[in-house]
């Protein structure tokens, strides 16, 4: 295998149009090689062949292999062919994941950390050509694993990038929030935390106004469109609101419960049912024979005389009680039977405040 890979040329390697619809996007790519093992004058080319024995990482295959890959993407992308050069970064990828492999290698954390940058960079180029060829998701992703690597949960030790090369990453993916999912608030995010890295940059600079222009745009027209809803549908003009019929209450479930008795609401408040006296009352108030009675009125004053002055309280409740058994004693003598226990109440009826 050694032998083959290092046979590999750069000029051999040829990256088949990417196939479906749209002009040619969203399909996928083929890779195809030419071997050619011999040299020049025709004798077995071994210039690449592995000597045996530990050897720093610069010096394998694999990773000159990657090297070539990655200055032949560029060259791609700079002649517009973005479809080839995507091939030419996947085929990098695939090279460092298996170098890492490599149990020839003399391993340093130098080494390591050559070929993480190697791949974050084909990552980061790769977003570049997604963008060009407006496949915004894989845009997203390739520019998130140029950021943190490409393991789940991320490896810290894959974080390699400059921040000037991470600031890159995190515009190419806010525009392709902007572009492609117009989520304006994660490519805010993106830009400001790209501008904490190079806040002289220029182009960062005017990439966010123009997402907060746009944010703004956007607010206010979701705001517009709420005011003409409440102020111009003829449905809320007429007082239906916003919710279907079948949403509204039962009136007759809002009605308070009617009661049958005396309830303790408190130590010396009750509320009871309107007997044949209130209503004897109220109608001698309404044919001008008496005062009118506000039942509302009388509870509520009569809360705030318990909370704010204690001991008046307590006097009125003993007078009343002492009214209430002399009404009682007065209704027995005439009638000769005894009054029913539940029209006696310790203190008169009080409506809720």
């Amino acid at each position: 295998l050694k032998f083959i890979a290092s046979n590999l040329q750069s000029s051999s390697v040829a990256a088949a149009a990417m196939t479906g619809a749209g002009g040619g996007k969203g399909g996928h790519y083929q890779l195809g090689f030419t071997l050619s093992p011999l040299t020049a004058d025709g004798k077995l080319d071994t210039s690449g062949d592995d000597k045996g024995g530990k050897h720093p990482v610069e010096e394998d295959t694999l990773y000159k292999m990657s090297l070539e890959n990655r200055e032949g993407g560029n060259k791609l992308i700079q002649s517009g062919d973005y479809e080839s050069a995507v091939a030419r970064y996947s085929e990098l990828i695939m090279q460092t994941r298996a170098l890492e492999k490599e149990t020839d290698v003399e391993w340093t954390d130098h080494g390591r950390d050559l070929v993480r940058q190697l791949r974050a960079v084909a990552y980061l180029n790769l977003s570049l050509c997604f963008l060009k060829t407006k496949q915004w998701t894989h845009a997203i992703n390739t520019a998130t694993r140029a950021i943190q690597g490409d393991k789940d949960p991320a490896d810290p030790k894959d974080d390699v990038l400059p921040r000037e090369t991470k600031a890159k990453a995190l515009f190419r993916r806010a525009q392709a929030y902007r572009e492609g999912s117009s989520d304006l608030e994660k490519a805010s995010q993106d830009l400001r935390q790209a501008l904490d890295m190079t806040p002289e940059d220029k182009n960062l600079q005017q990439e966010l106004r123009r997402v907060e222009r746009d944010l703004s745009q956007a607010q206010k027209a979701a705001d517009k469109k709420m005011a003409g809803f409440l102020s111009s549908g003829k449905g809320v003009e007429a007082g239906e609101g916003i919710f279907t019929e079948d949403l509204r209450p039962d009136p007759s479930s809002l009605k308070a419960p009617e009661l049958k008795e005396p309830v303790k609401l408190s130590e010396g408040l009750y509320l009871a049912p309107k007997d044949k006296r209130e209503e004897v009352a109220q109608e001698a108030a309404d044919s001008g024979d008496g005062p009118a009675i506000d039942y509302e009125d009388l509870g509520r004053e009569i809360a705030e005389m318990k909370e704010e002055k204690p001991e008046l309280f307590k006097q009125v409740q003993a007078r009343v009680k002492e009214l209430v058994e002399e009404n009682v004693a007065a209704v027995e003598a005439q009638t000769g039977e005894e009054a029913p226990a539940e029209n006696t109440p310790e203190f008169p009826a009080a409506a809720p405040a």
